[in-house]
């Protein structure tokens, strides 16, 4: 009889309150900060404070979030400021003879209008530099940034040229004042925070944060590693698109002077200051600087000598990366609004995994045909020929250099074979990438430990379900009913599977704090969480004690019990002929046997190829 006893972790009340008192007490400062402030020359420096929130935020997105080095982001600044201000002042005020003060009509169209030209500009430049890392990725975005500044330096006829655009209508709330342009700013701010977090919370943004992490465990788990990095780069330019239309209205005019390669360099080091891969690292670092900015023009030294302000923040970015390398704000985020006080499966017996839909013992499963794989002159796969059925666990056995662990990325995805055919379930993936291959049914874990260190254990798992939340953009922002009862059930499904291999009480731990059992054992989990039809392991027992090992052998049964197809490679031959149904040998990436545990023990081939020599 299945037991599901529920048992509820209830949250600190502590975190609770810290949870929504900071947001409230930021809002509360950010309002009546106009107030507080010295004249409207501060008012004015709160306001750009503002845009560079802005900016930094939808930086840290790329930089913090994805991990993709963009050093040409002015760029979708520019684009949005040119689209406002050649569509109000070019075209409705000095081409239609609009008066400017009935065009208020006209800022929601601007700000949709440089919404979407600024992420098909990132769309644009995201899609040649998919396969850029590094170095590459950070000169072909410069260079990309430059290309934009110069076009809007030379289309003379369009952007005014050197000479720029005047007689851009004001930005406010309730008038034109400094102060009520500082409002129209923090409204965009906060906006623009809320759908970063409604994000960042959402299978798009764990998508981010574990391509970051390990694209390749990332695209195992079945997340479309491009258009997840392409997705980064039209959320980031939306955000810089939309902050140049507040910015154009902010300062009624622009020029090419306006917008300097310096800029980019600036808006990075703020993400760095604050803390690149945190919520409010961007806010924190880009108030700091800015208001320090403007304390510092009143200095001597840097009235005689300008450039001395972004060699300050040079210099202090420089000492903060030694002294304190996460930045200032070293808050984790929060990548899933799921709760950890929904009911978990407690002690007794716990509901097993649910493979993807029921099939026959013995049918096939996996089919391997004629498979070879070559790296330059050497081959780790010869015409390797080999059928899994349901309902077993096959062992790959072999000594070092064997081939097994090319098979097993062969098998899933991770290396092309170089000829051969691959059909699972009467699908063919001999040219799947590992996301495919993960969608047909295939998971899979790794010979190290392979987790997103910088995740929980639930959130570890709850990528491990991308697949089934899936949705539009929006939806994840705003949360809609849907989207949001699916991560509920997603939540509740990783918790079964985390009772089920014996965490059900980590949920809520860091995975870098776990002992090594429980790093293995949440990666079993997390594999399983893709609801696959074929488990590959490969050596989850290395590096277990004996106790351990027996427990991860009663784990494997479990999982083949409940309906899940087994392919695993293990050194421990204790382990591995205890558990195995049937037994598959390589030497030299040739199948040399394969049968039964008890036949392959008197194998003379594996005798002579394995047995006898240091495995």
């Amino acid at each position: 009889m299945t037991m599901n006893i529920q048992k509820t972790v209830r949250v600190p009340f502590s975190a609770v309150v810290r949870r929504i008192a900071i947001p409230l007490i930021v809002m509360g400062a950010a309002i009546v900060l106009p107030f507080l402030l010295p004249g409207d020359r501060w008012v004015r420096v709160a306001a750009l404070a503002l845009i560079y929130v802005a900016l930094a935020s939808g930086l840290n997105i790329l930089v913090g979030l994805t991990g993709l080095l963009d050093l040409g982001y002015i760029a979708f600044f520019i684009i949005g400021a040119y689209t406002t201000a050649v569509l109000t002042a070019r075209v409705f005020v000095d081409g239609l003879g609009f008066d400017p003060d009935e065009l208020w009509w006209l800022f929601p169209v601007s700000l949709a209008l440089a919404l979407v030209l600024s992420a098909v500009a990132g769309a644009i430049i995201g899609y040649p530099t998919l396969r850029a890392r590094g170095d590459y990725l950070a000169i072909m975005t410069l260079a990309f940034g430059e290309i934009v500044r110069i076009v809007s330096i030379n289309w003379v006829d369009l952007t005014g040229g050197s000479v720029g655009i005047r007689g851009i209508p004001p930005l406010s709330l309730g008038g034109s004042s400094p102060t009520g342009t500082y409002y129209a700013v923090l409204l965009m701010v906060v906006v623009i925070l809320i759908a970063v977090a409604g994000l960042v919370a959402s299978p798009v943004g764990r998508a981010w944060v574990a391509i970051r992490e390990d694209e390749l465990v990332a695209s195992s788990m079945g997340i479309k590693t491009k258009r997840y990095k392409l997705l980064a780069y039209m959320c980031g330019a939306a955000v810089a698109g939309v902050t140049g239309v507040f910015f154009a209205h902010m300062q009624q005019f622009i020029n090419p002077d306006s917008f300097t390669l310096e800029d980019n360099f600036i808006v990075l080091s703020l993400v760095i200051l604050g803390g690149a891969g945190t919520f409010w690292g961007p806010v924190v670092g880009a108030t700091l600087w800015i208001f320090f900015q403007a304390i510092a023009r009143d200095w001597a030294i840097v009235q005689e000598h300008p450039e001395f302000r972004t060699g300050i923040l040079a210099l202090i970015v420089i000492v903060l990366m030694i002294v304190r390398p996460g930045g200032l704000v070293r808050r984790r985020l929060r990548l899933t609004r799921a709760r950890h006080d929904a009911g978990s499966p407690g002690d007794g017996e716990t509901p097993a995994p649910d493979p993807r839909r029921p099939r026959n013992p013995g049918a096939p499963t996996l089919q391997v045909d004629d498979v070879s794989r070559t790296f330059g002159g050497l081959s780790a796969l010869r015409g390797v020929t080999l059928q899994i059925d349901h309902g077993e666990i096959v062992g790959l056995m072999g000594p070092n250099g064997a081939g097994k662990s090319t098979l097993l990325n062969v098998l899933s995805g991770v290396t092309p074979p170089s000829s051969g055919r691959i059909s699972f379930e009467g699908i063919p993936l001999d040219r799947a990438d590992s996301a495919d291959v993960n969608a047909a049914g295939i998971a899979r874990t790794f010979q190290t430990v392979r987790l997103f260190w910088d995740m929980t254990v639930l959130e570890n798992m709850l990528v491990g379900a991308h697949g089934r939340l899936k949705g539009w953009v929006p939806a994840f922002v705003l949360r809609l009913p849907r989207t949001a009862k699916a991560e509920r059930a997603a939540a509740d499904e990783a918790r079964r599977l985390l009772a089920f291999v014996g965490l059900g009480d980590r949920e809520g731990e860091l995975a870098k704090s776990l002992d090594y059992e429980g790093q293995r054992r949440v990666e079993i989990a997390r594999a399983l969480m893709t609801r696959p039809l074929l488990l590959l392991l490969d050596e989850p027992a290395a590096g277990m004690n004996e106790s351990e090992t027996r427990a991860l052998a009663d784990l494997i049964v479990r999982i083949r019990d409940a309906g899940i197809d087994i392919v695993l490679i293990e050194h421990d031959m204790d382990l591995l002929m205890g558990v195995s149904d049937r037994i598959i040998v390589l030497d030299h990436g040739v199948v040399i046997a394969d049968d039964i545990p008890e036949q392959i023990r008197k194998n003379p081939l594996v005798l002579e190829a394995y047995l006898g020599s240091d495995a």
